[in-house]
């Protein structure tokens, strides 16, 4: 600040106070990298496939994301519509789960099959490498091995290119087979393709490209992961991830609001409506409240809550926040103390009541005090955990961290999907405290009490 208020006017400074500043921008250089290392290592790991988040030692940064792109001939083969196309579902799948399971080292994000005839492009399918993890640990191939007799046992092809989406069109497609790509990956695509699937198409040539987006998209599938573990709950199955973000936001919008006005209302009485000897003794009680640790009320209040209906259901996750928190009613009573007397016994001249005076003074000048508490409501519940895993059963009613504390435990939840679900979590919070900064000083700064 004095370095700043020297500058400001002009005044060079000295040798010794430019050495002291640079010091002090190279620490808060270092640090702030080294404070910031674990986010992008996490971010950094949520990009990589399955197999490179276990290399040794670990990369900060993701290898080049692959696009493979494998065109198979049909021109040769004698069938009807409805054969022909049954034949290339076939090969589509076995060409994408095949590649995805035997090559996991290469960086391959992307998988495009094309099928032609004649020389016109008539199928096309393509599978981000999240999907076709996700199917084979959580949807069609869950616990099984990718084997030629496996993927095409009975109709599961089909009901893995229904999940990846495909178009087919003996007149052709929109999409045309490419012609001018790499060949990284020829001979090895196709050394697995004739020797362990041993497709019916005719592998005319396999290119790839580089595509850096790939990696960015891989956050999409890790929203969609919930709606594949959870498939036999509607809801989950229908909203993914969106199911447990809308319960964080309905219980966080829910203390917010609570804490916001019980607490301005409790400190409002002590302040302004109760004696000195009186507001002290109810505010030591509320502050007393928050020295009682959790785990001694925890199991009383649970049997409470069960005796009351308030278990499974959202009644569990909301009726906590009916009891206002000690400190935000310090910090409103404080606050109130502050304004000045004049304001209210004008008001009280002219007949106002406690409600005037509570909503037309106290509230409109509480602006800052109001930032500061919903912040931190938000950022304090956004990071709750242990009482909503403990009053829900159902899986509809997850907060984000029970919803992540339980997809974690799952045997096939893979580390790099763990990395992005945490990135994704924590993301909000981040970005909240960058955008309000500076309304979070003002308002701690506005919430400074006398002593």
């Amino acid at each position: 600040m004095l370095f700043r208020k020297k500058a400001n006017k002009g005044i060079p400074l000295s040798k010794s106070e430019r050495y002291l500043k640079w010091t002090a921008t190279i620490f808060s250089l270092v640090f702030a990298a080294l404070m910031l290392y674990p986010m992008l290592f996490a971010i950094s790991s949520a990009m990589k496939d399955n197999a490179k988040i276990y290399d040794v030692p670990p990369k900060l940064l993701p290898d080049t994301a692959n696009s493979v792109s494998v065109v198979l001939d049909y021109s040769k083969e004698n069938k009807d519509e409805a054969q022909l196309k049954d034949q290339i579902l076939r090969d589509s799948v076995l060409v994408m789960m095949g590649i995805s399971y035997k090559l996991p080292k290469d960086s391959i994000m992307e998988i495009n099959v094309y099928g032609t005839k004649d020389g016109e492009t008539i199928y096309y399918s393509r599978a981000h490498q999240m999907k076709l993890q996700m199917e084979k640990d959580y949807g069609v191939y869950k616990g099984t091995t990718i084997k030629k007799d496996v993927v095409l046992h009975k109709d599961r092809y089909l009901r893995a290119s229904q999940s990846i989406g495909y178009n087919f069109n003996l007149k052709g497609v929109n999409k045309k087979a490419p012609t001018t790509l790499k060949t990284t990956f020829q001979s090895k695509v196709k050394k697995l393709l004739d020797e362990k699937y041993q497709t019916v198409g005719t592998v005319l040539s396999v290119g790839n490209e580089e595509k850096a987006w790939l990696h960015l998209e891989t956050f999409r599938y890790y929203f969609q992961m919930p709606a594949y573990m959870y498939s036999e709950h509607p809801t989950i199955k229908k909203f993914g991830f969106m199911t447990f973000i809308f319960n964080s936001f309905i219980v966080i919008g829910f203390a917010i609001i609570v804490q916001v006005f019980l607490c301005s209302i409790c400190a409002f009485i002590i302040s302004q409506r109760l004696s000195k000897r009186a507001g002290r003794i109810v505010l030591l009680f509320f502050l007393g409240a928050m020295m009682v640790p959790f785990a001694s009320i925890m199991l009383p209040q649970l049997v409470m809550y069960k005796q009351m209906g308030a278990y499974n259901n959202y009644w569990a996750l909301l009726l906590p926040f009916l009891y206002p928190y000690g400190f935000y009613i310090y910090l409103y009573k404080g606050f109130f103390d502050q304004i000045p007397r004049s304001y209210f016994e004008a008001a009280e001249l002219d007949g106002a009541g406690s409600l005037f005076l509570y909503s037309k003074i106290c509230m409109p000048l509480s602006k800052p005090i109001i930032s500061l508490i919903a912040l931190q409501t938000f950022i304090g519940n956004w990071n709750d955990f242990f009482w909503a895993w403990l009053v829900t059963e159902d899986q509809k009613l997850w907060t984000l961290n029970v919803a992540l504390f339980n997809i974690s435990n799952n045997v096939a939840t893979k580390q790099n999907a763990m990395m992005g679900l945490a990135v994704l979590t924590s993301m909000p919070v981040i970005l909240l405290s960058i955008l309000f900064s500076k309304q979070l000083k003002k308002s701690i700064v506005a919430s400074g009490v006398k002593g």
